[in-house]
């Protein structure tokens, strides 16, 4: 009985830690509107949260997959919009080591990459995060 009182509360604990360690930000961000879910899922989730070969991608640790995971796993909107600025996301990334020898994923995410570009995502994006300001190099060295 103590044991499971203790256990529930260190649940209890460990949920509120996540939630005020999160960005406020982040949270303003979510839910997401369906375009951005559809940006997200297109261009994103393949590399933070899609589960290939029963294991779940989770690329530094982001998982695009839900709202609830977006929001406990992105630690700053600021970043994203960054990354996003400077095209490094979906443009510069790789599989994961246990995929890169996957000749149809590195298919899929060049495929990803065109499409991306073509539908016009970077745009999306960056009107859904039009009130976040992108963290700088130089603000990383501050911290």
């Amino acid at each position: 009985m103590i044991t499971r009182r203790l256990l529930s509360f260190a649940l209890l604990l460990a949920l509120v830690a996540s939630r005020l360690a999160a960005d406020p930000v982040v949270d303003s961000l979510v839910p997401l509107k369906p375009e951005v879910r559809k940006v997200l899922n297109e261009s994103c989730v393949m590399c933070h949260g899609e589960v290939i070969n029963g294991e779940k991608e989770l690329r530094d640790d982001i998982d695009y997959s839900t709202d609830d995971a977006l929001r406990t796993t992105l630690t700053s909107a600021g970043k994203l919009k960054q990354v996003i600025l400077e095209d490094k996301m979906p443009h510069k990334p790789r599989l994961s080591r246990r995929l890169r020898d996957n000749a149809e994923l590195q298919a899929r995410l060049a495929a990803l990459r065109d499409n991306y570009n073509k539908s016009g995502h970077k745009e999306i994006l960056l009107d859904w995060l039009k009130d976040v300001t992108a963290t700088t190099g130089d603000d990383k060295k501050k911290q």
